[in-house]
């Protein structure tokens, strides 16, 4: 056996053990190839560690952290043995070893990409809900955008918005349902054999994996119009369990794993709106509640999700570092992998680029502001500000409504600049943020602050703040954005009301 003979002979079976779904299904089909190749009765590969007997020597397969061994006749001449031993056992361990690390780390990779679709898809599901919510859309409108949402989350054939009434009773507000499937609006019914029954016992997600023998008359209903299976989570409205969402599937596989978890994250938000429509409240609390889905979908992208790419490429590097040269398809099949992971991390920036930054929550917004400064394309001047902390969503609205602001002054023409001062006024009984932003486009044909006015005023108003604008002769344009400390004051009766 030549060294140049054996090299091609390993060249050759790094396609099948590549290509192959499962290291392990390939091995017997990778093994008759090896001893056809170098003409031996037979030889076996076993990814684990198997002792050798009379008629079968062991060689074992270590790399890094695995083992394997290479099972061949025992009375081969021993130099055959010899050269076995010397020249095709390492190039046999490195190819066992980087199948199995490729193959790990492409399933790693698949499962932080269906992680990363499903964190974007309820994020964008919460953020569609929340404007029908801020922009004052009718009770009705925001419900069906609830459910429709949900089923759309969860790829569900129906959705069903409960809201429990007297002791085992519960009616249907909203409903959504694929063509030819009655949503029930409006119908009261008894819960018992449903799995609203076990949320309204529970106060917990739950679920019924089939409703083949489940008895009550929802139970029945259910069955009658082909569903078999259902999750519901709870909706607590005022520290009350005020009723549950609730999907259902007519496949007759379970639902799938993890469905109460998400379900009930989307319920959070969903409970927020409830509240809201109910109460009459201000429209601030429905984006506070989505502003924690959305600090919850912020932590989850920066500190798992990106993490974990930024992981797996370090790990792709080093396989593809330990690659003998020969092995020059592999190589390139970890270089092509290598750069899709970074393709997929580049679209994560771009899903990520409108996510509060992680100075906002760690620094305050000072920092924040001077940071979004530094990225704008339209020269920014950050006043020093107030020194101490504020509330979470006081920081968080006045940061999205001057990035709001800045993003579009970016898109006008005219050369102008910007200045934000942010001052905490004391004035009148209630304390507020006052952030001004002032351009010195003067006299242009378009101002630059005016274009950013477009949903603006709803955005400001919806966390309880107030917008004003002027355009003094000779001074550009200035927008002064006011916000209570204490959003849930809601009070503006003593606000400022002069603007520069």
């Amino acid at each position: 056996m030549e060294a140049g003979h054996e090299s091609d002979v390993l060249a050759a079976l790094r396609r099948p053990m590549l290509a192959a779904g499962d290291v392990r299904s390939a091995l017997p089909e990778v093994s008759r190839r090896l001893a056809w190749a170098l003409g031996l009765p037979f030889a076996t590969i076993e990814i684990d560690s198997v002792p050798g007997d009379e008629r079968r020597v062991a060689f074992p397969l270590r790399y890094r952290s695995h083992s394997g061994t290479l099972l061949v006749p025992a009375d081969l001449p021993e130099p055959t043995l010899r050269r076995l031993r010397e020249r095709v056992v390492p190039q046999v361990a490195t190819l066992l070893a980087v199948a199995i690390e490729y193959k790990a780390m492409a399933e790693s990779l698949r499962t932080s990409r269906d992680e990363l679709y499903d964190l974007t898809t309820e994020q964008a599901g919460l953020r569609r809900v929340a404007v029908l919510v801020a922009s004052g859309a009718p009770p009705a409108d925001v419900v069906a955008g609830v459910v429709a949402e949900t089923a759309a989350l969860l790829d569900a054939d129906a959705t069903r918005l409960m809201r429990y009434d007297t002791a085992g009773t519960a009616t249907i507000l909203a409903g959504y349902a694929k063509p030819d499937t009655e949503t029930w609006l409006g119908r009261r019914f008894h819960v018992e054999g449903d799995v609203t029954e076990l949320v309204l016992r529970t106060s917990r997600p739950a679920r019924v994996d089939c409703y083949d023998n489940r008895p009550g008359v929802l139970a029945d209903l259910v069955r009658s119009e082909g569903f078999n299976s259902s999750v519901a989570a709870p909706i607590t409205v005022g520290g009350r369990l005020w009723g549950s969402l609730v999907v259902l599937w007519s496949r007759r596989e379970p639902p799938p794993p993890g469905a109460e978890e998400r379900l009930a994250q989307f319920a959070g938000g969903v409970a927020t709106a409830v509240a809201n429509i109910e109460s009459g409240a201000a429209r601030a609390r429905i984006v506070r509640g989505v502003e924690e889905g959305r600090r919850r979908f912020e932590h989850q992208v920066h500190d798992v999700v990106q993490q974990r790419l930024v992981s797996l490429g370090l790990e792709l590097r080093a396989a593809e570092a330990l690659v003998p040269d020969e092995l020059d398809e592999l190589k390139s099949r970890l270089c092509h992998t290598i750069h899709g992971l970074t393709d997929v991390f580049a679209v994560l920036q771009e899903i990520t680029r409108a996510i509060h930054p992680a100075i906002l929550t760690q620094a305050g917004l000072m920092p924040a502001l001077k940071a979004l400064a530094r990225r704008s394309a339209v020269p920014v001047t950050i006043s020093p500000g107030p020194e101490r902390r504020l509330p979470h969503s006081v920081e968080v609205a006045a940061y999205d409504a001057v990035s709001e602001v800045l993003a579009n002054a970016a898109e006008d023409t005219h050369d102008f600049s910007i200045n934000v001062d942010v001052t905490i006024d004391h004035a009148t009984e209630h304390e507020f943020l006052v952030v001004s932003v002032r351009d010195n486009d003067v006299g242009g044909a378009s101002s630059a602050l005016g274009t950013a006015l477009a949903g603006l005023t709803d955005w400001v108003e919806a966390h309880g703040g107030r917008l004003q604008i002027a355009r003094p002769a000779d001074r550009g344009t200035s927008l002064c954005i006011m916000f209570p400390t204490d959003i849930d004051s809601g009070r503006f009766d003593a606000a400022p009301t002069d603007v520069d």
